[in-house]
């Protein structure tokens, strides 16, 4: 068995696998960040502006000039390309076993598929955990640093405003008001969820330019300790533990997210309130690519897979996080 051999196996066999491993999972990252293809465009990373929006029309007297308006940007948001691989080889020695063709086969068929399963795995695992550490006061620099070749992120270990995705104080460019979307201590209740709510809709939904914008919360995201708890919220037609049998004003009106990947013990009973796809993107490179070379200095055959994913804060207004501690 030579190289050609292990690139016919990777090629006929390791392929199918790795790709149905891939596509079997279901992901959930998609539910709730806005996915953006990755291209080689952006294989180091990306940045973007966040605008402060134009100013509502303005009223003109007929024959009277038009009042010109312009888009200022208000901040930068950097996202780093994250890079995942893993390899495995075989020896000249190992080749030429007596038992190598099947051997070797079933090794790469069987590395493959782990790796396509676990590269969809992995990515909902930074997903979640990019929400977990969104509440530090002291951020967390393998999720939030988006530096990458060319350009410094100067916000390292938090988002593009030098504060945590989820923060109390975060302050308009222009506008300078101040708004939270962190609350440490809210458990998960109908009336918190209906504060949280209104939060979002009313209080928060102000551009960088004082300006209202419409914010739509519609999807709950909690960890799998708190499921039982959200379908009471959301699915009771009356509202439960009322003396009047009042009507349940939160029925069906968001959609539950069950997440197992939020699994920090610090997140046991923290709960998240977003607009599905908004504020938060995801950059996806699909399942991960193999390639096979020989080394010459150690005389061995290299199986080796890559895939690419990145993620970032581009508007914190869609998501706030409630009973969930800042440090």
């Amino acid at each position: 068995m030579d190289i050609s051999h292990i690139k016919e196996v990777v090629t006929r066999e390791g392929y199918p696998i790795m790709q149905e491993a891939y596509d079997e999972q279901p992901k959930l990252y998609p539910e709730y960040c806005e996915v953006h293809q990755g291209t080689d465009a952006i294989l180091l990373g990306d940045k973007g502006s966040v605008l402060t929006g134009l100013g509502d029309l303005q009223r003109r007297e007929n024959g009277a000039d038009i009042e010109y308006d312009e888009l200022r940007t208000a901040l930068t948001w950097y996202m780093a390309t994250q890079h995942f691989a893993r390899a495995i080889k075989f020896t000249e020695t190992d080749l030429k076993a007596a038992n190598a063709t099947g051997r070797v086969a079933n090794l790469i068929t069987t590395a493959m598929g782990s790796w396509g399963e676990n590269a969809a795995l992995q990515k909902d695992d930074w997903a979640a955990d990019f929400f977990q550490q969104g509440t530090l006061t002291a951020g967390n620099s393998v999720y939030f640093d988006g530096s990458f070749t060319g350009q410094t992120d100067p916000n390292p270990t938090v988002g593009y405003d030098a504060l945590p995705f989820f923060d109390t104080a975060h302050t308009q460019k222009i506008g300078g008001n101040t708004f939270a979307n962190h609350v440490v201590s809210s458990t998960l209740t109908h009336a918190n969820l209906t504060a949280a709510g209104q939060v979002m809709t009313a209080t928060n939904s102000f551009d960088d330019r004082n300006r209202r914008v419409r914010i739509r919360p519609d999807l709950l995201m909690v960890p799998t300790g708190l499921e039982d708890e959200a379908r009471v919220i959301l699915e009771s037609t009356k509202l439960s533990g009322s003396a009047q049998n009042d009507a349940n004003t939160n029925q069906n009106k968001y959609r539950l997210l069950v997440n197992p990947f939020l699994d920090d013990a610090a997140s046991a009973s923290s709960w998240w309130l977003g607009q599905a796809r908004k504020g938060v993107r995801f950059y996806d490179w699909g399942e991960p690519v193999a390639r096979v070379w020989f080394e010459e200095s150690t005389r061995s055959v290299h199986v080796s897979v890559e895939t690419h994913w990145g993620m970032v804060l581009t508007n914190w207004r869609y998501w706030s996080c409630r009973n969930k501690a800042a440090s």
